[in-house]
């Protein structure tokens, strides 16, 4: 599974499978309305839409190309971690952060000391 997002019960995946295609490509003209048909796993034919609608509109030479993906959320089958204990001190915990203020504020008093 080709995880996207965990949350706390659910995770977000790319749909995969029989009939879902790994992108549907599209692109649209930014000087006008015009937008090319959607095409299902290949770019190129979005590709080939943009330079023949430029060559009927020579002014027109900015697009907007688009891919989009099928997503599906699913429950977690693995059990998320437990979140820490409150104050148990943890790596970035208050603990640790004043230890790195005291030793960055020590750090720059050592070249003084010499």
């Amino acid at each position: 599974m080709n995880e996207i997002v965990r949350g706390a019960d659910r995770v977000l995946v790319q749909a995969r499978g029989p009939g879902v295609p790994e992108g549907i490509h599209g692109v649209a003209c930014m000087t006008c309305e015009a937008t090319s048909p959607l095409f299902d796993d290949d770019p190129l034919p979005t590709a080939v839409w943009a330079i023949q609608h430029s060559q009927d509109h020579p002014e027109h030479t900015f697009f907007l190309a688009r891919t989009e993906r099928h997503w599906r959320v699913l429950p977690r089958t693995d059990p998320p971690a437990p979140p820490p204990a409150r104050g148990s001190g943890g790596f970035g915990g208050p603990a640790f952060v004043g230890l790195m203020c005291l030793l960055t504020a020590l750090a720059g008093l050592l070249p003084g000391l010499g």
